[in-house]
């Protein structure tokens, strides 16, 4: 989330969405974060920062408050990610967190140019490249009860033996080399969260900074193993995004 606001007395503030380097031959027609405001490019310290005008008291002054709302939270983050994507289809963007933003474009330039070292050298990680999220999921084995009938002991008997013998052999070792696998292949990674607060029989997770001519080569690994595990485990990829978890975020956010 963006560094606190001091109170603005404008109506708007400047809503960061990224940064790309290249100059912008046009700005698509997108919407902006609250669904009407338009698209601009400000120029700073030889970069194109995209942004919209917006409610200075519902994205600045009230926003600690307004992200409690859930409902708030979820339709202004998708449109967020929308104009991001956008933006990604013909720049390679350093996406800027939700709720970033500005008082004027003096601020924002500001803050740009006392980055500028930091977004040169994102920027040379994130060219040509987007993210992936990967997850790896255990999965209940199967079970079903005999036609012919058994009794209760047998039947728990049965079901701890299944059990048993549809456990993934040697997970770590698998997963491990499954891991070993993405790093090699991926310019970056990035842990994606922790396990224990996951969705349930999650096993391992990971996000990727990917070539896009490398993409194909990503499908294919995951085929790979996704027959290879069959129905002991299952893969999920998401993607491609806008690469977020390869932004440097240690002084974004400006008043």
């Amino acid at each position: 989330m963006a560094a606190r606001v001091k109170k603005n007395n404008s109506t708007t503030v400047l809503y960061l969405y990224g940064v790309t380097q290249a100059p912008a031959q046009s700005v698509p027609e997108l919407h902006g974060v609250d669904g009407s405001s338009a698209m601009e490019i400000v120029e700073c310290a030889g970069m194109v920062c995209w942004i919209s005008r917006v409610s200075a008291n519902e994205y600045a002054e009230e926003l600690a408050k307004n992200i409690e709302n859930l409902d708030w939270l979820a339709d202004r983050s998708t449109q967020h990610q929308r104009v991001v994507s956008a933006i990604a289809e013909t720049y390679d963007i350093l996406p800027a967190r939700f709720g970033t933003v500005f008082l004027s474009e003096a601020s924002l330039c500001a803050d740009v140019e006392s980055r500028k070292k930091i977004l040169k050298t994102d920027f040379q990680r994130v060219t040509g490249s987007e993210e992936w999220g990967i997850k790896v999921f255990v999965l209940p084995p199967k079970l079903e009860r005999s036609v012919s009938g058994r009794s209760g002991k047998e039947y728990l008997q049965a079901k701890s033996a299944l059990l048993q013998s549809r456990k993934p052999a040697g997970p770590d070792e698998e997963i491990g080399r499954f891991a070993q696998e993405l790093e090699k292949l991926s310019v970056a990674t990035a842990e994606g969260g922790k396990i224990s607060g996951g969705r349930r029989n999650l096993q391992y997770q990971i996000s990727l900074l990917l070539k896009r001519s490398d993409r194909k080569r990503l499908e294919g690994l995951l085929q790979r193993y996704s027959n290879h595990w069959k129905e002991q485990r299952k893969i999920e990829a998401t993607g491609p995004w806008a690469p977020y978890s390869f932004v440097s975020r240690s002084r974004e956010g400006s008043s």
